[in-house]
């Protein structure tokens, strides 16, 4: 049985964002897998029910892990699917085998454009964006920083073509050994295509996940 278009979108946008794929056979099958902290139990919840028809849990498990710096326990929750074969489609886009670091590495497909639904969109901002300065701007942000340069081009060409939605890169960087080093490359959605942007996701926006959206005056939903 194929995934069903809700399904679909769920997977290419949350693969864009948090969630991963897990393979134990090189690629041959893959399971899907969604973990978030306890803050965000309930959109974690939403996913599962979308999901869950591949799933062999009955409900999201917990997943609490030491930060061994700070001493604290964080807690989060999780939940993965079975493996199944409409899974090794999105396998196949989304990773490739790094020789060099012996693992499936996740980048932005090469066709990213024709699966960028406006469902996928809002599920891929709701997993890695953010408001840029709350109450101060409308201006908003994904993290994509993960993703090669190219992988973030792809991004920033598919909204711009499919949506008409202009937007900007800005360095992630971090100090090492005292020195700048680039992480990579985040997308910046400014003042003038944050209502354009606003106007394409709101629709599939899951309550819990509102806050991460601009109202317009420089709040958020």
């Amino acid at each position: 049985m194929a995934l069903s278009k809700e399904q679909r979108d769920l997977v290419v946008g949350t693969l864009l964002g948090d969630a991963n794929l897990q393979t134990e056979t090189q690629g041959r099958s893959w399971r899907y897998r969604a973990i978030h902290s306890a803050d965000q139990k309930a959109y974690l919840d939403h996913k599962f029910e979308i999901m869950k028809e591949y799933c062999s849990m009955e409900k999201p498990m917990p997943n609490n892990t030491l930060d061994k710096r700070t001493k604290k326990v964080y807690e989060r929750f999780y939940f993965t699917t079975k493996t199944h074969s409409s899974l090794r489609f999105f396998g196949n886009m989304f990773y490739t085998y790094n020789k060099q670091a012996r693992k499936m590495v996740k980048d932005v497909p090469v066709r990213i454009e024709k699966f960028l639904t406006p469902a996928a969109v809002a599920y891929w901002y709701m997993d890695d964006g953010s408001l840029k300065w709350p109450e101060k701007s409308n201006a908003m942000r994904i993290c994509t920083e993960n993703f090669s340069n190219d992988g973030v081009f792809r991004l920033q060409k598919a909204l711009k073509n499919l949506y008409n939605i202009q937007t900007t890169l800005t360095e992630k960087n971090k100090i090492v050994e005292g020195k700048k080093v680039l992480v990579g490359l985040r997308i910046s959605i400014n003042e003038e295509q944050s209502a354009a942007f606003h106007e394409l996701i709101q629709p599939h926006l899951v309550d819990c996940m509102k806050y991460k959206v601009s109202d317009g005056s420089k709040g958020h939903l």
